[in-house]
């Protein structure tokens, strides 16, 4: 999705879907006029929205974003994040007891929180159309407050400023194709390619529609970003990506973990430490304590099975040699532009994944000889393993789009066998 020029807006039709599917459930009215460019009424101040204000806006262009031109006058407020955010917190989650040391402070900054009234009227479409995003957005929110609190309480402003870009970091998702947020079964490129613009997406609305600082909407746009530029959209490097957006970056990473059952927070503190360089420790570091304060037993359930032929192990070992001897192929023929800057970056990616695993100490282990604490983490390994080796074949199948035939089918041996 782009976002158009003053005067020339558009509806983004999975947005414009969304509100009208929460306007059956909560009460969405005009709050202006909404008139296309041309100066045309298409939908009176205070009047409802329905059904009918989707054949209305077909095709049509309008003078001001649609967004602005609506309200929710129930839903998501202030007052339901209050009571939503306690509710949370009084759970037996891991998180949950994790964050009660912060609780007061948490409780106390929601009730100060600017909730603009297009994030108003997003978050209640995301909860009508998707019940999920609401405890995933509260949770996030109550997550990087406590990061930012830090031992002090310092500054309730950057607390709030973090508790905001938690709870509004996926309001990109509202404008993607639904199928490509609930599908069971993992994404196509091509679906990859829809999801990953809603961090982008999210940052051009609220610096557009809201009067949101610009480090707010920047931070929302680098949620996905990675130090060592594996993340997207733009694939920043560490000086290029904010300090309240490595935050959130953090924060994504571990409530991504945290839906798994078993261990999630021990779980998200080795993700974020397993290959160096890619999260600020400075951040990962409190995930690492809350892990420690938050006592798990990850070894009440047997480990999978060690590694084996076909391991992520394996597989980034034989991908490093096929790389090194494409490389050399390529140099040896004159060869430069895009295609060798895939395969550096490739090696690049895959000897930290390689370094990662000799970190880690587990060279020639016997698993019969490992405690139930090492073979939990021998498990994490082979994951976290296999998770970045799908990444950064997306990343490369990315990168190399605009090649030729015969340069894409020099790259292809590197990612056969690789699930996306």
């Amino acid at each position: 999705m782009t976002m158009a020029p003053a005067g020339d807006n558009q509806a983004n039709p999975d947005a414009l879907n969304a509100i009208v599917k929460a306007s059956e459930a909560y009460s969405i009215v005009a709050s202006q006029d909404i008139v296309d460019v041309q100066g045309l009424k298409l939908w009176a101040k205070g009047q409802p929205v329905s059904s009918a204000l989707q054949q209305r806006l077909l095709d049509r262009k309008l003078r001001y974003p649609l967004e602005t031109c609506l309200a929710a006058e129930d839903g998501v407020t202030s007052f339901s994040l209050h009571a939503d955010l306690l509710a949370c917190l009084n759970t037996d989650a891991a998180l949950a007891r994790a964050l009660r040391p912060w609780a007061p402070v948490l409780l106390e900054q929601v009730k100060q929180l600017p909730l603009h009234s297009v994030a108003q009227l997003l978050l209640t479409a995301a909860m009508a159309t998707r019940p999920s995003s609401l405890p995933h957005a509260l949770e996030s929110m109550a997550l990087a407050g406590a990061m930012a609190s830090g031992p002090d309480l310092s500054s309730s402003v950057n607390v709030r400023m973090a508790m905001l870009g938690g709870l509004l970091h996926d309001i990109g998702e509202v404008y993607i194709q639904p199928e490509y947020l609930t599908s069971k079964a993992p994404l196509d490129l091509m679906g990859h390619k829809h999801l990953m613009v809603h961090p982008r997406v999210a940052q051009m609305l609220l610096s557009k529609t809201t009067d949101y600082p610009q480090t707010l909407c920047r931070a929302i746009g680098e949620h996905h970003e990675r130090l060592d530029g594996s993340g997207y959209p733009a694939r920043l490097l560490e000086p290029g990506i904010s300090s309240l957006g490595r935050l959130l970056a953090v924060v994504e990473l571990t409530m991504g973990i945290l839906r798994t059952p078993r261990a999630p927070l021990t779980r998200a503190d080795f993700a974020l430490r397993v290959v160096p360089g890619e999260y600020d420790p400075a951040w990962s570091s409190f995930i690492c304590n809350l892990a420690r304060a938050v006592p798990e037993n990850p070894t009440t359930t047997p480990a999978q099975p060690a590694f084996a032929d076909g391991s992520p192990l394996q597989q980034i070992d034989e991908r490093t040699a096929q790389a090194q001897q494409l490389a050399v192929t390529l140099k040896a023929q004159g060869r430069a532009g895009p295609v060798l800057e895939i395969v550096d970056t490739a090696l690049i990616r895959l000897n930290r994944l390689r370094q990662a695993w000799n970190a880690l100490g587990f060279w020639g282990a016997n698993p019969h000889d490992l405690s139930p604490p090492e073979l939990f983490e021998l498990e994490l390994a082979g994951h976290e393993l296999q998770q970045r080796l799908t990444q950064l074949q997306r990343e490369c199948l990315l990168l190399g789009e605009r090649l030729g035939e015969l340069e894409k089918m020099w790259l292809e041996p590197l990612w056969r066998g690789i699930a996306i």
